[in-house]
């Protein structure tokens, strides 16, 4: 990118005018929320994803294990997303897992849905490892990482905001 914009700006001084706000946003927190610079999907695999839970500092851990492909789970997504706005702020922590095989209609997704919480793309051994047998699957874990919930299916925004509220009680 840099590049094409030096072919076509040859005044110093007006390129780096140019150039230096981009590359400020692109490596400024926004960048790190919003993930709008690059494609910042990792593959994971379950090794991975187990000490993320383990060493998660949330006081609830919801983990998600979906894909785009999976007409229940596109429509649980805003679900997530809003319950993640509603109570991040209170200790809430939520991971995605995808079991997509396209990368970028998965980037695209998240960008449409404002997906703010971290995704990952799950190798074979996630699913194995944690026994996933359908999509969407939900697992909630307390602060103590004591698994409370295993969730086929959909899940309604009130009947999970009233779980994440229990769990937040039991401070």
């Amino acid at each position: 990118m840099i590049r094409f914009f030096d072919s076509l700006i040859k005044n110093r001084y007006l390129r780096f005018l140019i150039l230096t706000p981009i590359a400020a946003f692109c490596l400024s927190s926004v960048f790190q929320e919003y993930s709008l610079c690059a494609d910042t999907i990792e593959t994971v695999d379950a090794g991975f994803l187990e000490n993320e839970i383990t060493n998660s500092k949330s006081e609830v851990l919801i983990v998600d294990f979906w894909a785009t492909f999976c007409a229940p789970c596109s429509k649980q997504a805003p679900v997530f997303s809003n319950i993640y706005k509603k109570y991040k702020s209170k200790g809430l922590s939520i991971i995605g897992v995808s079991f997509d095989f396209d990368r970028e209609k998965l980037q695209k997704f998240i960008g449409k849905t404002e997906i703010r919480y971290p995704v990952y793309l799950g190798n074979e051994d996630v699913g194995f490892h944690y026994d996933i047998r359908s999509i969407p699957t939900m697992l909630i874990y307390d602060r103590d990482r004591n698994l409370v919930q295993n969730h086929v299916g959909l899940v309604g925004e009130d009947e999970l905001s009233q779980i994440i509220e229990n769990l937040l009680k039991d401070k």
